[in-house]
């Protein structure tokens, strides 16, 4: 016998035994498809009257059950359906929620305020306001006109509210001494929508100016109120013998107002919300008395432009906080009757503008209401959608999403699952219009191909992504215009500064960034860490650019301080001459501004932050390690995509249709990998792992063992190959 002959031999049986250890290390199952894990697939019910028939209801979870991998659904009343009408809809939900579970498809429920009449002491109002000038013989006359409110069928009443006059000495100025309340001495004529001021005060009082203001009731309860918030406590309670999976509120606002669309040419939004009980909670937060402040939030002494900019932001402070007591309410009240893993929904994202009609309505709490997951709808920007997301303790974000093109709903979703967000589908039984109704059969097939690219990552369940770069905006700058007039838009905010803009210029440069409000210095939330980095809900960060941080509050002001004075990274963009109280902190941030990498903004600045660009394509590392790529075009085109990216050195490479998300570990091997359509894996340049044709594939790697599980049969669906655990250099 050759030695030839006994050096193959001895080479076969070394590659036989190595394929049978390898055999030996590896567990494999076949699943006819990967069921969902770790974070729910939500869409929307439009839940009309026509629904409440068993057969219709029963046919409606029967579809999503069968053809769709939708695993929560959240009914949501439609075409004057009224959850508050319980004696009509108990026995309608418990049959709705009994025939789903039994379909393993789980229920929630969207609640809103009630529609009823609402006690006078517990409306919400808007105050309007007027200015005119007496004539020589002190006389002159106004008249408010109830507006601007977005549902004037509301309107209950008009009343005057106060009236003060004083001699002018400049655009928002008076001279000391001359202010007086007139309340009491002017006459009045009170209509429903209207307020006729006639004043008569004689020569001594000619040239005066006189301020005017009105109150326009409406049937909207104050949210201020504690019987609001007992109103949607005791809904809850009502319903709590069902056993709904989730419940939520869906937009919650405020007295809805004129949105930009319905605004006219030139028209501009200058009321105020008020409600008597919220004057309590003014009073109670701030020392201040609010019918005093909405005077000093017009006019203030010569010269004394700190005491606008104080009670400016002491109202914007407290009515931006309107609805945050019905929000902890449904977050509260419902894991209370529904139990500790009630979902707890949704966004409170509702015109999506920072800068517009949003304020009035939500308060721009986008980041702050109580929830366990954060949540946005439609074109949310992503900087923004990361800041939510960062905000709550999930690793994962939900954006509520429907247009009536079915390729933009599909790609979003698609592209949204590559930075951790998932999609909640709006709406099934869609007879509003808004979008494509998603339970059309066409609608269904193209989504169910990103829900089970959701599913995949669901299972895998990453971290977020990984950003380095923290976009900071000041809050207290964009709802306070103040002195400067030219930046005053049509909705009372600073309207010049476009926040959003410059994160997604920042991301679509390829720096990451989450978009954050100085609300979560104010609450805590955002903190240093022992290493000085600026950390939020355990997310660290390498670098701040701060956008606008005029009339910044103490504790604002502090936090950056303490940043700079641990060698934190800083770009500001924008003055800051007066704190929140409107006293002088010039040289304060003078001294920040001199540590500053930079005191405007622009690429090349965020250039000298060290900040490394995401250069992975239609890829992102995750905080955990994770590379998650998405491709839409596989999808489109029903062809391979390919992934490619170098850790540590070593580049790994391979090919997928939709999603691929692989994570390495610290020794530069596999440790997790799911994908669908996957059909190869290479560790520099070699194959380790091979299908005979593309499946969905979860791999997960646990001491020294190689965890596999395919969707599809095993005949027919094989591995060629497997070195997962092959030491490749």
């Amino acid at each position: 016998m050759s030695l030839q002959f006994l050096f193959l031999l001895f080479i076969q049986l070394l590659i036989s035994f190595s394929a049978a250890s390898q055999s030996n290390q590896t567990i494999q199952n076949y699943i006819p498809a990967f069921e969902n894990a770790n974070h729910p697939q939500i869409a929307y019910w439009f839940f009309t009257k026509d629904q409440f028939d068993e057969t219709r209801y029963k046919n409606k979870i029967d579809s999503i059950s069968a053809f769709s991998k939708y695993t929560y659904v959240f009914l949501t009343p439609r075409n004057g359906v009224n959850s508050y009408d319980s004696k009509t809809m108990h026995p309608v939900y418990d049959n709705v929620v009994k025939y789903a579970h039994a379909k393993g498809i789980r229920i929630g429920l969207q609640l809103g305020g009630p529609v009823d009449a609402v006690p006078l002491k517990n409306t919400s109002r808007l105050i309007q306001e007027g200015e005119i000038k007496l004539d020589n013989n002190g006389k002159g006359s106004f008249t408010s006109v109830a507006k601007h409110a977005r549902f004037m069928n509301l309107l209950l009443k008009s009343e005057l509210y106060s009236v003060y006059a004083f001699k002018k000495s400049a655009d928002g100025f008076y001279i000391p001494g001359s202010l007086t309340d007139i309340t009491s001495k002017v006459q009045k004529t009170e209509a429903t929508n209207s307020v006729a001021v006639s004043v008569d005060l004689g020569e001594a009082m000619k040239g005066y100016t006189v301020y005017i203001l009105t109150q326009h009731y409406y049937n909207y309860w104050s949210n201020y109120s504690p019987q609001a918030v007992g109103n949607l406590t005791s809904i809850l309670k009502t319903y709590s013998d069902i056993p709904f999976d989730g419940v939520g509120l869906d937009e919650y606002c405020n007295l809805p107002i004129v949105p930009s669309w319905l605004l006219k040419a030139g028209d501009v939004f200058r009321e105020r919300p008020y409600s008597l009980p919220m004057d309590s909670v003014f009073k109670a937060n701030t020392g201040l008395n609010l019918k005093q402040t909405f005077f000093d939030m017009r006019y203030a002494p010569t010269g004394k432009l700190g005491i606008r900019a104080k009670a400016i932001n002491n109202y914007m402070s407290v009515m931006r906080s309107g609805t945050i007591e019905m929000e902890k309410e449904i977050y509260r009240a419902g894991k209370l009757y529904f139990g500790k893993n009630t979902f707890i929904g949704f966004h409170d994202t509702h015109h999506n503008t920072l800068d517009g009609d949003e304020i009035w309505h939500t308060g721009l709490n986008w980041w702050n209401i109580k929830r366990d997951y954060g949540q946005t709808d439609e074109d949310t920007p992503t900087p923004t959608q990361m800041g939510i997301g960062f905000s709550y303790p999930m690793n994962a974000i939900y954006n509520m999403y429907y247009n009536k093109n079915l390729d933009k709903i599909w790609t979003k979703a698609l592209t949204d699952l590559r930075y951790g967000i998932r999609t909640h589908y709006h709406a099934i039984n869609d007879v509003q219009s808004w979008g494509v109704s998603i339970e059309h059969p066409l609608a269904q097939a193209q989504i169910n191909k990103v829900e089970n690219c959701a599913r995949l990552l669901n299972n895998f369940n990453p971290s977020f992504p990984k950003i380095k770069l923290l976009v900071l905006f000041g809050m207290e700058s964009l709802t306070n215009w103040y002195p400067d007039t030219l930046s005053r838009n049509a909705y009372d905010l600073k309207g010049k500064l476009k926040i959003e803009e410059k994160a997604m210029q920042l991301w679509n440069a390829g720096y990451l960034n989450a978009l954050v409000p100085t609300d979560e210095i104010t609450d805590g939330r955002l903190s240093i860490g022992a290493n000085g980095k600026p950390v939020l809900q355990g997310h660290e960060f390498d670098a701040i650019v701060f956008l606008y941080p005029q009339y910044a509050r103490k504790s604002t002001t502090k936090f950056i301080q303490e940043y700079i004075k641990k060698g934190g990274k800083l770009i500001v963009e924008g003055d800051c001459t007066s704190d929140f109280n409107g006293n002088d902190i010039t040289e304060e941030w003078k001294k920040i501004l001199s540590k500053s990498v930079a005191t405007s903004f622009s690429l090349d600045a965020i250039a000298k932050l060290g900040i490394k660009k995401n250069e992975l394509q239609n890829g992102v590392l995750t905080e955990d390690n994770t590379y998650v790529f998405t491709d839409v075009k596989s999808i489109q085109d029903n062809a391979l995509a390919s992934f490619t990216f170098t850790d540590n050195g070593t580049v790994f490479s391979g090919n997928y249709k939709g999603l691929a998300a692989i994570k390495i570990d610290s020794k530069n091997n596999v440790e997790k990998l799911a994908a669908t359509g996957f059909s190869s894996l290479q560790k520099n340049g070699n194959t380790i792992f091979a299908m005979n044709k593309p499946a969905d594939v979860f791999i997960e790697v646990k001491n020294n063992q190689v965890y596999i599980k395919i969707a599809g049969n095993e005949n027919e669906t094989q591995i060629i190959t497997n070195k997962i655990l092959d030491k490749q250099k």
